[in-house]
């Protein structure tokens, strides 16, 4: 027998003393007492007998990569029930899928499996990682195998390491072969061209193309949206090579397409299509983003002989390799919902990880009006954009309308809902506006419920856990009983402008009613209204919704995306507030700061027609001022990350740009802040070289040193900064340093990933940093077209090296756990043990039942068993000797007779006793045994 936890036996000393000095009545209760407390500490110290038997654990590896079939899932799903029918009474069954990384679906655990809920990216297949994670889940001396369910395809780490660890414990692997057909595959086999070319250079870009058969193929090549060439082709069983010639034209990043159309059904289609990016060296444009026609900004930049590229925001594709063609970008008066989250955050993390440069521009569509505020951006600005009070000079007076239907209780990611982000935004109405504003809240299904009635913010701002507090209820929206409510709550305001925020889903907005009349009686009573849609312009409600913010005279705001409720919420509050635009025209002071942006410092510059208010944060460098009472800032500047941002919070061009628009000296003044915006060339130190190849799927970028030289060349470990994007979503970042392969090479290896752009930026200590031109994969890794039984073959590689096999029954696979010997806890028997006998323990002391004394024989029972007496002479009484016992005296002269075997020790002292003493004795006997019961 084993004690998993034998400390507990340190409890016997003081439990041992308890009993010595709180001693039991009797030896029996003392006994129970004892054997009690050992059973508890015993059992507290987990005693376990080690038996021999196959129970044990099977954990089960699912690939979940995209290179599994499409109903691959399902297929994993139901071979986890097989392996679990087979499961016996001691057995255990987990779970592990990985794709990109490996996560945990079931622990070990006798419980039906309820199905995959991880997401582990489908774009690589981290098989090492999901063994890895299947072998810490075993605890060593466990009987397990584990069962991979896969089609042998492994991306990243050699997975033979992990098999060293799991032979070494013996625990085998099996596997379960499930893979696509790959027969008649036609595929973009390779796609090769220089990583970086010159301006004006042409070069040569080759592709392979993999034939199953000897066919004709179509195919297109395209740079960007431009088809360079298309048409038709006979092909060999094989590889096929196409070559296609381009010259490079400006700095910046090429983007090549090329794909393939075969005459038969293609089983994997993914790989027909392949991307390639080519860097172009020399100095890039910067990005000026405007929605004006003819941006007189723009032509006062290129005057100033500026490199310039106009975009309008749906001409724009926030993805890296757009970005890599440009120094900087140049917002003009754009608003934050026209470039999107993703968008600002690609901005953002762009800028701060390669040391481009941002500048922002003015104007009502600019700043807080525009929505910037507490967006992506805001964050790498050297201003901020909050509405304080003291600078506020109308009150304002908003309803929020609240879509609380039953499409609302649908996630958005990160444990809530799309009702509870609604309800953060409501909350941030509330936080923005000052005390001497009202606000009221109503939620709307089928009839509308006030949350919140009108009042003072001052009031209101106790009622902020009740508006976070409001859930999908159900049903649909009716509009009309909505805006209804709300232009009856705002009829009691006491502020000049009055507005209401209706949300509402674009898909499922119902009973609209009279809303046009309504609208025109609320526009009477100076109510205005603006819409904020959760959708998109093409969903069945939205032209409803548009129409309601257009003759509200508000604002329509559409989102795919549930987290950007919040920030259009405060965006329409900016709108409504009006406060953060000032359209005074105001005198311009310039600081001493402007110097370092632009050089000369300009004397007595015009007043300019209105700009956005805004607060400099504190390391920023304000170089000008308005000479106003807020002394808001003009011009600041600072550097966010590696980058530099720039806000000019007066409008460039337009209705406010007002005299200064018309000075003499804007333009070279625009062209100083845009070149201080883009900096200084970053170039490679003399006498290094940077290079890169790309095989497998991993990017290896080398750093060579002058063999010649003689000094070291840099103080510390080149780093190399890494973005990771695909356009729409939020690039990765990433932080590796390189190693010294020899004494004049540096390199790092580098995973790459599906479809993904690769931004890698080298920071080398005492120089500046260096921005690569960007590479991608011609498609995920997943599609990469194999030798038919390559995967199998893998499989079977690491089930011959651990004693695993093909597991065609999954059932059976419990019948070949090694037989070891485990561990069986026994704690819960002692713990009823002693239950039972602290019941026995309180029977005896109730009753006495143990120490109760045996019955005495009568007398004539004695009698039978005296030598030659009868019956007859044993049931004849013998008053005799009663009489002499009662009477406590012997006859004289008579000879003492002996103590009869039948008679007890209490009779015997009796004799000669007074009937007092006799009476006095019974009583402490009589007590004694009470005591003992």
């Amino acid at each position: 027998m084993t004690l998993l936890l034998p400390i507990w036996l340190m409890l016997l000393f003081p439990l041992g003393a308890c009993l010595f000095l709180f001693r039991l009545p009797t030896r029996l209760l003392r006994v129970l007492r004892a054997t009690i407390l050992l059973l508890v500490v015993l059992a507290l110290c987990r005693p376990a007998i080690r038996l021999t038997d196959r129970s044990g654990t099977v954990v089960v590896v699912a690939d979940r990569s995209e290179s599994m079939p499409h109903s691959g899932e399902t297929m994993q799903k139901e071979a986890v029930a097989l392996v679990r029918s087979g499961m016996r009474a001691r057995d255990e069954l987990a779970v592990v899928s990985f794709g990109r990384r490996a996560a945990i679906e079931q622990p070990a655990q006798r419980g039906e499996f309820s199905g995959f809920i991880n997401d582990v990216g489908s774009d690589q297949s981290s098989l090492a990682d999901g063994l890895d994670l299947a072998l810490t889940m075993i605890p060593r001396g466990t009987a397990a195998r584990l069962l991979v369910i896969s089609d042998g395809r492994w991306t990243g780490r050699d997975p033979n390491k992990v098999i060293a660890d799991a032979a070494g414990r013996g625990i085998a692997v099996d596997y379960r072969m499930l893979e696509r057909k790959s027969i008649n595959d036609l595929a973009v086999s390779l796609v090769h061209a220089p990583d970086t070319v010159l301006p004006g250079e042409s070069y040569i870009i080759t592709t392979w193309i993999s034939s199953p058969v000897a066919q004709s193929v179509d195919y297109v090549f395209c740079r960007g949206a431009q088809v360079l060439a298309k048409g038709s082709r006979k092909v060999a069983a094989g590889l096929n090579r196409l070559m296609f010639r381009d010259k490079a034209d400006e700095p910046g990043t090429a983007h090549y397409t090329f794909s393939v159309a075969g005459t038969g059904e293609d089983p994997i289609p993914e790989n027909n299509s392949a991307r390639l990016l080519v860097g172009i060296e020399g100095d890039r444009p910067a990005l000026c983003l405007t929605t004006a026609e003819n941006s007189g900004f723009a032509r006062l930049l290129v005057a100033g002989q500026h490199d310039i590229k106009i975009r309008t925001p749906g001409e724009a594709r926030w993805s890296l390799e757009e970005l890599s063609n440009y120094s900087s970008v140049l917002i003009e008066n754009v608003q934050a919902n026209d470039i999107g989250v993703a968008g600002m955050e690609t901005i953002a993390t762009w800028l701060e990880q390669t040391g481009s440069g941002l500048m922002m521009t003015g104007g009502k569509k600019s700043y807080g009006p525009g929505g910037y505020f507490r967006s992506p951006l805001e964050r790498i600005m050297p201003v901020t954009m909050e509405l304080r009070k003291e600078h506020r000079k109308l009150s304002l007076a908003i309803v929020v309308v609240l879509d609380r239907s039953g499409s609302m209780s649908m996630p958005a990611g990160g444990g809530r809902t799309k009702m509870d982000l609604a309800d953060i935004g409501t909350v941030q109405v509330l936080d923005l506006l000052s005390d001497m504003d009202e606000i009221g809240v109503i939620a709307v299904d089928s009839q509308p419920h006030m949350i919140v009635d009108m009042n003072s913010v001052a009031v209101n701002r106790g009622q902020r856990q009740k508006i976070l507090q409001i859930g999908s209820m159900g049903g649909g929206i009716f509009v009309y009983e909505g805006l209804s409510a709300a232009a009856k709550m705002l009829m009691k305001a006491q502020a000049g402008t009055r507005h209401i925020i209706l949300f509402s889903d674009a898909a499922d907005s119902e009973e609209p009613g009279a809303y046009v009349k309504l609208i025109e009686n609320c526009r009477a009573a100076g109510i205005t209204i603006s819409v904020i849609g959760l959708g998109t312009r093409a969903d069945c409600d939205a032209q409803l919704l548009e129409d309601i913010a257009r003759l509200g005279e508000g604002q329509c705001y559409f989102t795919t995306s549930p987290d950007e409720i919040p920030r259009l919420f405060a965006q329409d509050t900016f709108t409504i507030a009006r406060s953060a635009f000032i359209e005074d025209p105001t005198v311009v002071k310039f600081t001493g700061q402007l110097a370092t942006l632009i050089g000369d410092l300009p004397e007595n510059p015009p007043a300019i027609g209105g700009y956005n208010l805004c607060y400099a944060r504190p390391d920023a460098m304000q170089a000008a001022l308005t000479g106003d009472e807020y002394n808001a800032p003009v011009v600041a500047a600072w550097r966010a990350g590696g980058g530099r941002v720039l806000c000019f919070t007066a409008e460039a061009d337009g209705e406010f740009a007002g005299p200064f628009a018309k000075w003499n000296k804007v333009g070279s003044f625009y062209s100083s802040l845009v070149r201080w915006t883009v900096g200084e060339p970053e170039n490679l130190p003399e006498r290094m070289l940077l290079t890169r190849k790309i095989r497998k799927g991993v990017c290896t970028i080398f750093l060579h040193l002058d063999p010649e030289r003689t000094t070291e060349p840099f103080t510390g470990t080149p780093v190399v900064k890494l973005l990771r994007g695909e356009p729409g979503t939020k690039p990765d970042t990433e932080e590796v340093a390189m190693e010294w392969v020899s004494a004049d090479l540096v390199a790092v290896d580098i995973q790459m990933r599906g479809t993904e752009t690769l931004l890698p930026t080298v920071e080398i200590p005492g120089f500046n940093r260096v921005v690569m031109s960007p590479v991608c994969l011609p498609y995920s890794p997943e599609f990469e077209p194999i030798e038919q039984g390559r995967g199998e073959e893998v499989l079977a590689r690491i089930a011959a090296a651990t004693g695993g096999k093909e597991r065609i029954d999954l059932a059976g696979i419990w019948q070949d756990l090694p037989r070891k010997r485990h561990p069986i806890e026994i704690a819960r028997w002692l713990t009823l043990l002693a239950v039972v006998l602290v019941l026995v323990e309180v029977l005896q002391r109730r009753t006495g039942f143990l120490s109760r004394p045996q019955r005495r024989p009568t007398e004539a029972e004695a009698g039978m068993k005296e030598p030659g007496g009868s019956v007859e002479d044993a049931r004849r009484p013998r008053r005799g000797k009663r009489q002499k016992v009662r009477r406590g005296r012997k006859p004289a002269g008579e000879p003492e007779a002996p103590v009869e075997s039948g008679e007890s020790k209490a009779d015997e002292e009796t004799d000669g006793m007074s009937t007092l003493d006799a009476m006095k004795r019974a009583r402490q006997s009589s007590r004694r045994r009470m005591r003992q019961g």
